[in-house]
């Protein structure tokens, strides 16, 4: 696993011929700037160099200099080794849910404001009538990346055989549940996971009316389950940042992903779960 950070300023003369000087993956101008930069000698030479004390006459870091942890990436072997994943929002959004001024409380259960607090689907989507390409068979919505659409074709051949169900969903124009799209039911995981004093445990409950979330950025191995169980994809027990819950695959339900060209079998794609 490497972590990566970001290192921003307002690059001046100076700093460009230093920074060029390390021979980054890209050319620094001067100006503002950020640069991703993995954690190896390389950033630690930066650190060092913008670390010293500025003085009244000699300022060493640049104006509004910052590095900040941006997130993790996973090798192949790593990749290789998991036996489940969490699956991150994948593709390009397609639309959005409607109406958009009242579709959460439309369609969701929730407490706590923006938090979103125990927060169950109750209702039916409502989308305009997508346009499916020939090779196309699912997308996410902006706003609820933990909602996966399909090609109902698709899910009756693919998917439907591995004893998954769907939600219909419904034509914003018609008002009738749309006859090529479903929302795939994900089934909620039958075991909790190990996430308490992980990366990942990061917000009080007490800011969240006395219910624990977790951080959604990408921080770490991907907590494991408290058990073990069958399944082929998941949602977590646990809620995440704005009451969001993680997707959990399998590594065969990976394979068949990877297969159909839904996902690519790489880091960012896909967050192994830590072994226990």
């Amino acid at each position: 696993m490497i972590k990566n950070y970001l290192v921003f300023a307002k690059w001046r003369q100076k700093d460009v011929e230093f920074l060029n000087s390390l021979k980054l993956k890209r050319v620094i101008e001067k100006g503002y700037c950020g640069i991703l930069i993995e954690d190896d000698d390389t950033l630690r030479t930066i650190r060092n160099r913008y670390s010293k004390q500025n003085t009244l006459l000699n300022r060493i870091s640049p104006p509004e200099f910052s590095i900040t942890f941006q997130g993790v990436t996973f090798s192949k072997k790593e990749l290789d080794a998991a036996k489940c994943y969490m699956l991150p929002p994948f593709g390009k959004p397609k639309g959005f849910p409607l109406p958009k001024e009242t579709y959460q409380n439309e369609l969701f259960s929730f407490e706590c404001g923006n938090y979103r607090v125990n927060r169950k689907q109750i209702g039916l989507f409502r989308i305009n009538k997508p346009k499916w390409s020939k090779n196309q068979v699912t997308f996410h919505l902006d706003w609820e990346w933990d909602c996966i659409f399909f090609k109902k074709e698709f899910y009756q051949e693919v998917l439907a055989p591995l004893g998954l169900k769907y939600k219909e969903v419904i034509d914003n124009r018609t008002k009738k549940p749309l006859e090529d799209t479903i929302q795939l039911d994900i089934p909620v995981a039958q075991s909790k996971l190990l996430i308490e004093n992980s990366a990942y445990d990061l917000y009080s409950s007490e800011e969240r009316c006395g219910k624990k979330q977790y951080a959604r950025q990408y921080l770490d191995f991907f907590p494991s389950f408290e058990k073990e169980f069958d399944f082929n994809i998941c949602y977590t027990q646990e809620e995440f940042d704005g009451g969001f819950k993680r997707v959990v695959i399998s590594k065969e339900f990976c394979k068949l992903l990877v297969k159909h060209k839904i996902i690519k079998y790489q880091t960012g794609h896909l967050i192994p779960m830590k072994h226990i």
